[in-house]
């Protein structure tokens, strides 16, 4: 490479130790991309699946393809040792370093989202979905909008940095406890403490059930009612095991250091396991799974078994 040439560009590339810790995640990602395709097949098959009221899951599972495929993108330009303008380098490292933590942050707050509406449902028996779409549909442009603003704001008044280490992956420094507490309140306790009081005041209010005069009504809306509260439950209780140990620990740790490829990693596990969650426990996906299922064997059994021919011979006079 000529001076030219290395004056006005810099190599995209990882150190020997970075790209193998990377691996891991990078075979993760490729077993999540057939998982997400096969669920958004499933999603555009059958109606059944395409209800308003999964608009916070097919969100959320939107925003998980965005991490996957973000990972894939730097991977493939680190292994191609790609020669990137300074300029754009530098934009580059400043959407690295932000769009993974963005994404996280996102994802709490939609599932925040999804569960104040089943809160509304559940208590009010009002379905939000129909009634008050246009509000769910500006809570979402709010929830993409303001942590985005959050973390950029902090960069112009020094509260963080960007931190480029030759070989290593991009990331963000703060700068002080302070900037680091207000941080957790934001991205950790505020999304988590609500999910968890709302998923409470549901528990809540089916344990109650004298709200309800009719036996029959009773029993009909407190099982549909129970069925969206597991759900809910489930899925959550999933996604907090894997998803806190990486938001709870980016500000403090280097994401290049072995707990942060350690937490990385968790997080990655559930970007890829997201859809088959979340076809085990809602009823509709798992009805949807079994007849694809079930037309494959079908298909595999008549290649297996095509139709005899019998031919007769005929009697001689």
């Amino acid at each position: 490479m000529n001076n030219t040439t290395s004056s006005s560009c810099a190599l995209l590339t990882w150190s020997g130790d970075t790209l193998s810790t990377r691996i891991p995640i990078f075979v993760i990602c490729l077993i999540a991309v057939p998982i997400h395709i096969i669920f958004w097949i499933h999603m555009i098959s059958y109606r059944s699946v395409r209800q308003i009221g999964m608009i916070w899951l097919y969100i959320y599972l939107l925003s998980d393809l965005f991490l996957v495929f973000r990972f894939l993108l730097f991977y493939g330009q680190r292994i191609q040792n790609l020669c990137i303008p300074q300029a754009t380098r530098i934009y580059l490292c400043y959407f690295e370093a932000v769009t993974k933590i963005y994404t996280n942050i996102i994802q709490s707050y939609i599932l925040l989202g999804l569960n104040v509406c089943r809160y509304i449902q559940i208590v009010y028996n009002h379905n939000v979905y129909t009634k008050n779409l246009g509000t769910i549909l500006f809570m979402l442009i709010l929830i993409f909008i303001l942590p985005l603003a959050n973390i950029a704001f902090q960069f112009p008044i020094n509260w963080a940095v960007l931190s480029r280490r030759l070989g290593s992956l991009c990331d963000i420094a703060y700068t002080s406890a302070g900037v680091q507490v207000y941080n957790l309140f934001i991205v950790y306790i505020i999304p988590v403490s609500l999910n968890l009081l709302f998923l409470g005041l549901c528990i809540r209010f089916l344990s109650s059930t004298s709200h309800i005069e009719n036996q029959q009504i009773r029993n009909n809306r407190q099982k549909f009612h129970r069925t969206l509260l597991v759900q809910s439950i489930k899925f959550y209780s999933i996604w907090i095991v894997l998803w806190s140990p990486f938001v709870l620990s980016f500000q403090f740790i280097n994401i290049n250091s072995p707990t942060g490829i350690s937490t990385t990693l968790l997080n990655f596990i559930q970007t890829a396991i997201d859809p088959a969650v979340v076809a085990l426990i809602d009823v509709r996906f798992m009805k949807s799974w079994k007849n694809t299922y079930g037309k494959l064997v079908d298909k595999t059994k008549r290649n297996i078994h095509p139709t005899s021919i019998t031919t007769t011979t005929g009697r001689k006079n």
